[in-house]
């Protein structure tokens, strides 16, 4: 993919690092630019300088074009902070033909960011939105830093900036016109990308200023006013995603439409038990089958390559593999518990009215995202081109030139739409594997996971258990409040082990101790949506709930009383208020409700389920969100169902299990999700407001399945600890 493409060259025409030229491939020819303070301000994470926003120029005709250095993500000695690049990161273009293009450094893997960044910038810019269009950046971390997306970090991250972008070459393209007609730019009107003149009865679109536009001096940033919120006529409306039209056409490349026509298409063999090795194999009758070109020990397996991905799995299958199963053929979940619990040190004495003590537990969850994982490699010499749906494309980058030797400079990785991420795509491991296939075979190939092996061989969301020890006093307040839990670590340990601890804090300011041990186990793990909120949200909020009963309050009434925070107040009073909390149900039928701060936003959701035999059929969930500014309410709505949906799932259907070394689920027939028939109402509430926006991607889980839980035991009394729950006892 190319970046700022143009017809032709221009020169440098500036040596202060204001102007940048284009070379002969119509790909921006960055200047070295000095390395100055990058203003930060209190919204939007940065706000930009005048030389923060540079001017791009190229032969008259090609339009207006602004790079932008918005901030990045870096690790540093004091954790997590924002810098400023050296160079462009993003960039505005409008054309002579009236196209508004944004171009954006992150992937979007079905959360829509594509769509928020674009309406931010062409609310500013006063676009026409049908004449916006936002294309992908190709990773490389020397002009875009980190381009990881996760965290819910994107819009939060550029809110800021790409205001100030949008603004700046409104204000160009104003001045531009003012110019041409001899007014003050300040007489002029901006609307659906026409400048206006009232007063003379003249008007000109974006494209017919645009040429002259890319002449205007670059503003200072304090001299050009941003919009007020009430001024918005983009940002704050339901809009449909950029690639809605493309995906449910067929138009829309994901990661496994990628591969060039000639491209042969590979699986591979992987060892079925944990930490396992390449024995021996015989493929004499997988290269009888119709099709297979090569089979090669590739890594730890044996990789089949072929005309089509079927003959490649029929070969596979053909295959005679001798595994050392290796230290852990017996491996099971349940010894995997016996490890975690016995991790967990003795929690201290409650000296209370009433002493409550529990024990949850959560098990590994796979990803299954809806696109297993694949990845194009074409090694051509000391060079590689590389396709693939990534969440993280600088770690893919430098993944691939690892493997082949060569430096990350030679490694072009096109990214394209995701299949679902939710953490999976941080990593690049089917990367890697594609990168040592492709050194053995000539021409492009295209690796491939089977939903088998995208199951079986995940970096899995961890195991936990977490103990409790807790009290009330004489007038059923919690006072007392004792955690201690233990983690499951596997081979990815970086993202799953963050923080843990720290995170498990209770927001009810009840006076406690927190600890967290990792326990050393030989299956991968990851970062899974929201990361360990998944496991410390559930038992955390189940908990207090625990502690409300004990103490005869209602749960909402509680948590109204004793949370810190103002805003995560308001969502529990909304969702309360919506699902009629405290209205009679009928017998076997009950309410729950769970609340999470984090990412910037603030929900609350109330499950309403029934119970029958033991069945629990899910009738109702009302979710009640502060994000702030919604940025498109039509993503927040969509974010919160998804995520309600992934968070019933977890609670009452998906588990990984081990038996014998291995994973044992294999597919979506025996790693239970939530279907069509399955999912209940689901309601969202905004509260409407705010300057700036917060995180919408990993929001709506964590207080989904405590949700669920707590419904339960307001259904049948009964307070089970462990999901997912699949039945409840007799």
């Amino acid at each position: 993919m190319r970046n700022v493409p143009a017809d032709t060259q221009s020169d440098r025409t500036s040596g202060r690092g204001e102007e940048v030229r284009l070379n002969e491939d119509g790909v921006v020819d960055w200047l070295d630019l000095q390395e100055e303070d990058f203003a930060f301000g209190a919204k939007g994470g940065a706000t930009l300088s005048r030389r923060d926003v540079l001017r791009i120029t190229a032969l008259a005709g090609t339009g207006l074009v602004l790079g932008l250095c918005l901030p990045v993500r870096v690790h540093g000695e004091n954790g997590l902070a924002w810098t400023a690049p050296f160079e462009p990161n993003a960039w505005v273009r409008v054309d002579p033909d009236n196209w508004v293009t944004i171009t954006a450094g992150r992937p979007d893997m079905g959360q829509g960011v594509r769509t928020s960044l674009a309406m931010i910038v062409a609310d500013e810019l006063d676009a026409d939105w049908s004449r916006v269009r936002i294309v992908q950046a190709p990773a490389d971390m020397a002009r875009f830093g980190n381009q990881g997306t996760g965290g819910s970090m994107s819009v939060r991250s550029s809110f800021g900036p790409l205001r100030r972008a949008g603004a700046t070459a409104r204000a160009m393209l104003v001045s531009a016109a003012a110019s041409q007609w001899g007014v003050a730019p300040g007489s002029l009107r901006v609307e659906r990308g026409v400048v206006y003149d009232d007063a003379g009865k003249r008007k000109a679109t974006f494209g017919q200023l645009a040429v002259a536009a890319s002449k205007v001096a670059v503003p200072e940033a304090d001299a050009v006013p941003l919009k007020t919120p009430d001024r918005f006529t983009i940002i704050g409306k339901a809009t449909p995603s950029v690639d809605l039209n493309a995906m449910v056409t067929g138009a829309a490349v994901f990661g496994a439409d990628a591969a060039p026509k000639e491209a042969r298409h590979a699986v591979l063999a992987r060892p079925p038990k944990f930490r396992g090795s390449l024995k021996s194999f015989d493929d004499s009758a997988a290269k009888k089958v119709p099709g297979v070109r090569q089979v090669v020990a590739s890594g730890n397996g044996v990789a089949v390559v072929a005309d089509h991905t079927w003959a490649a799995l029929a070969g596979r299958d053909a295959l005679e593999i001798v595994w050392d199963d290796g230290p852990h053929a017996n491996l099971n979940s349940e010894a995997i518990s016996k490890q975690l619990r016995a991790a967990i040190p003795e929690l201290p004495p409650v000296q209370a009215a009433k002493v409550v003590e529990a024990v949850y537990e959560v098990p590994y969850l796979a990803h299954a995202t809806m696109e297993p994982m694949n990845c194009t490699v074409h090694v051509q010499g000391d060079r590689a081109r590389v396709w693939v749906p990534t969440q993280n494309p600088g770690n893919v980058q430098n993944t691939v030139a690892n493997v082949l030797g060569i430096p990350a400079a030679n490694v072009e990785v096109n990214i394209t739409l995701l299949g679902g991420g939710f953490g999976r795509r941080i990593s690049a491991d089917y990367a890697a594997e594609a990168a040592r296939i492709a050194k053995d075979v000539e021409g492009p190939i295209q690796l491939q996971w089977s939903r088998d092996d995208d199951m079986r061989h995940d970096n899995f969301r961890p195991a936990s258990i977490h103990v409790f020890r807790g009290g009330v006093d004489t007038s059923g307040k919690p006072i007392a409040w004792h955690q201690r839990f233990a983690l499951a670590s596997g081979r990815d340990q970086a993202m799953s082990e963050r923080g843990p601890a720290s995170q498990a804090r209770n927001r009810y300011g009840i006076e406690g101790t927190t600890e967290a041990a990792l326990v050393g186990l030989p299956i991968a793990t990851g970062p899974w949506r929201s990361v360990n909120e998944t496991q410390i949200v559930f038992a955390n909020e189940c908990f207090f709930d625990e502690l409300c009963v004990a103490g005869g309050k209602d749960p909402v009434a509680m948590r109204l009383e004793m949370l810190g925070m103002d805003r995560l107040k308001a969502v529990v009073r909304l969702a309360a208020e919506k699902s009629g909390w405290g209205t009679p149900m009928k017998k076997g039928q009950g309410r729950g409700i769970a609340c999470f701060a984090g990412y910037g936003s603030f929900i609350a959701q109330v499950c309403e389920v029934e119970v029958t035999d033991g069945e629990v059929k899910v009738l109702r969930v009302v979710a009640a969100i502060d994000c702030g500014l919604a940025i498109n309410p039509l993503g927040v709505e969509q974010q919160v169902e998804g995520a309600s949906i992934d968070g019933l799932s977890t609670a009452l259907k998906a588990a990984i299990t081990i038996e014998n070394g291995q994973i044992r689920q294999t597919s979506f027939s025996d790693y239970g999700w939530f279907e069509m028939a399955d999912t209940p109402v689901i309601e969202v509430h905004r509260i409407v407001g705010g300057e700036e926006p917060g995180g919408m991607g990993e929001v709506g889980f964590p207080a989904m399945s405590p949700a669920v839980a707590n419904a339960i035991f307001a259904a049948t009394g009964k307070r089970l600890r462990k999901l997912p729950i699949r039945r409840v006892p007799e």
